[in-house]
Order: C-alpha cells, then structure tokens, then sequence
C-alpha cells in the first residue's frame, strides 16, 4: 500500500507570525461561545432610547397643526364679529338719521301749523276789530233814519258774509237776509225797497244752493283723529277671528237619522276645520314696507296721520279746496297702506275720511251777494 501524500504545510512569514500568534492564543484562552438568535443580535445592534420616543415628533406636528387651525378659526370668527358689529352701528345709525328726520318733518309740520293758527287767530281778530268798527259806524251815523238803516242793514249783510265764508255755512246769512228783508219792509224810501228786491233775489239763490258743511266735516276729522290710536297696524294684525271658509255645509242635527256617534263626529269635524281656518290667515297688503313697520315706526305713523288730519282740518276752516283734497287723499292712502282693514273700527275710520273727502270747497254761494251790490250802487249816488 502506498501512503497518501502530504503537502508541506505554508510557512507563515514573519510579518504575519505574531499576529497569527495572538490571534492563536486568544482563541485558546476564551471558550468558543454559543450561537446566538438573529433577533438577539438584532437587539444587540439597535440602541436603547425612551419608551414612546419615536411618536414624539407626529404629536408635535399634530399640535402645531391644531394650533394653527385654532387661530385661523378664531381669525375668521374675530372678522365675522367685527363685521356683524359694523353692520348692526350702520343699522343702528341709519334707525337714528331717519329718526331724526322724522323728527325733524313733525317739528317743521308743528312750526307750520302754529303758524298757521296764527294766520287765523290773526284774522279772527280783524273780523273782530272790524265788527267793533261797524258798531261805532253804526252809533255815530246820525244822518237821516232812512240811510241810517240802509248802512245798518248792509253792514250787518257783509258782517254776514265774512262769516258765512269763513265757517262754510249760510245760515246765518240767510237768517240775516231774511231780518234785513222784514227791516227794509217797513220802510217806505225808494231806495230801501231797491234794495229789498236784491235782498230777496239773494235769499232765492240762497235756499236752493248746496252749500258745503264746513262745521259738521270738522267734526268729522275730529272722530278721526280719536280713532287713530286705537287702529291696528297690517305689521301687527293676526288672523281674524270667527272667519269660516265659505261654501261649508251644515252640521247634522242629533235627530237626524244615522249612528248615535255621527252628531259627535259632525262637531268634532267643525271644531277642527274652526281651529285650522283661525290658524292660517290670508291678508293683502298693497305695500310690503307696511308688514316691516317696527312698533317705533307705528308711533311715527299714528302721530304723522294726526298731523295730515289736523293739517286738513286747517284746509277746511281757510277754504283752500286744492290743499284739502290733497291731504284728505294722503289720509285715505295711509289707512289703508299702512294699518289693518278688518278690523271694524278701520271701517268706521273709512268711512270718515271718505265723508269727509265728498265735501266741496270751491261751492261758494255766499260769494257774490246782489244786495251788496245795490247797496253800494245806492250809497255812491247812482241813479
């Protein structure tokens, strides 16, 4: 048999001898150690922080973003509110500007109105002071008996056609005529029975005349006024009440023949069909400002309605036609824009206007008097 053959082992060169030396002798002295698990290595390899530490970070950035969305939502609500603010001090500024011009319209309209109570407290004085001249005309004209009555007579004429024309009403002068013509009567001159003709043609005219009744449309207005502040605002109405729809058929009367229960069910049915016809409530409204009218804006209504009426009172005892139309037109169009028509004392306040409104200023018969006339054909000497 042969033996196998050995190849000479390598030498180790002498750079390499001590190390491979040190290494040899380590290994030696240390026992070979044991194998290991992959995850013990893997443990081994990783460092060792805090627990919890790698969510530090996504819950600073999530407190950062809350942050933010916090400010930006109190961002917009601080510019919400700044901005609701502003528009609530416009409103309220706006509320204050027509207040005071409404203010500013009813002291203008009082200032008016007191002048012109003036006016005709100016010429109630002038009749007055004219009467007191008449009067002493009347004590100191001593002529003759005869043109004494004359003058008296047509004296107390114009006297009472002033007041004829300024209270709308020829009664009085009517009266008057009618005492100048028993006067003139029992004279015997010529000229007073001239006259006497005149004064009974005018007491024709008269009689047959429409004479507008200045004192009782007066009265009229007055009511009015009264009922102003009891009349409900459109803005303030309600459903009326005891309204029924049309067309529904009667309730079956218990005798009639049918089930015990049918009675029972019929008004049972009519009190629910009452209920809903109380419950919802039709109006017609001409203009939509009269349903926003504040309870504030109401008082201004009420009392600026008090001034046109008493303003067209003032038209009716000066005669001026054109004025009192116009303001008895206002009166009518603000009943009925700006406060509830079903309500019955909104009936009666129509019906006051519309009274009121039919009177005609421009009839005047207490205008020309032929009496007038004669008398001062007569006193100038005419023949």
């Amino acid at each position: 048999m042969t033996e196998p053959s050995t190849l000479p082992e390598a030498e180790p060169s002498p750079a390499q001898a001590p190390a491979a030396a040190q290494v040899a002798a380590s290994a030696a002295a240390s026992p070979e150690p044991a194998a290991m698990p992959p995850s013990a290595e893997l443990t081994k390899s990783t460092p060792v922080g805090l627990p919890g530490a790698r969510w530090v970070w996504p819950v600073l950035v999530a407190l950062v973003v809350a942050l933010v969305a916090m400010a930006w939502w109190l961002n917009n609500r601080l510019y919400a509110t700044q901005a609701e603010i502003a528009q609530r001090l416009q409103t309220a500024t706006t509320d204050a500007i027509e207040a005071k011009t409404l203010t500013k319209q009813a002291s203008d309209s009082v200032r008016d109105l007191t002048t012109r109570l003036a006016v005709l407290e100016s010429r109630q004085q002038d009749f007055a002071a004219q009467r007191q001249a008449l009067e002493t005309l009347y004590a100191d004209f001593a002529k003759t008996r005869d043109q004494a009555r004359l003058s008296e007579t047509g004296q107390l004429i114009a006297l009472a056609q002033q007041q004829a024309q300024l209270i709308g009403n020829v009664q009085p002068l009517i009266a008057t005529l009618q005492s100048a013509d028993a006067r003139l009567a029992r004279s015997p001159n010529p000229k007073a029975q001239i006259l006497r003709r005149a004064v009974q043609s005018d007491l024709t005219r008269l009689r047959s005349a429409v004479t507008p009744d200045i004192a009782a449309a007066a009265h009229k207005l007055n009511d009015l006024a009264a009922l102003v502040d009891s009349l409900r605002l459109v803005s303030a109405a309600g459903p009326a009440h005891g309204a029924s729809a049309p067309g529904t058929p009667p309730v079956a009367s218990a005798s009639a023949a049918g089930p015990r229960w049918a009675p029972w069910l019929g008004d049972w049915f009519e009190r629910f069909r009452a209920s809903l016809v109380q419950l919802f409530g039709i109006t017609r409204v001409g203009s939509r400002d009269a349903l926003l009218a504040s309870p504030q804006q109401g008082e201004f209504l009420r009392e600026n309605l008090k001034l046109r009426i008493l303003n067209a009172r003032l038209d009716l005892l000066s005669r001026n036609a054109v004025a009192y139309r116009s303001d008895m037109r206002g009166i009518d169009e603000a009943l009925k824009t700006y406060f509830d028509k079903r309500q019955p004392r909104m009936v009666q306040a129509l019906s006051l206007a519309r009274q009121a409104a039919q009177l005609d200023l421009s009839a005047n018969p207490a205008a020309n008097l032929e009496s007038l006339a004669v008398l001062s054909t007569l006193d100038s000497g005419a023949p």
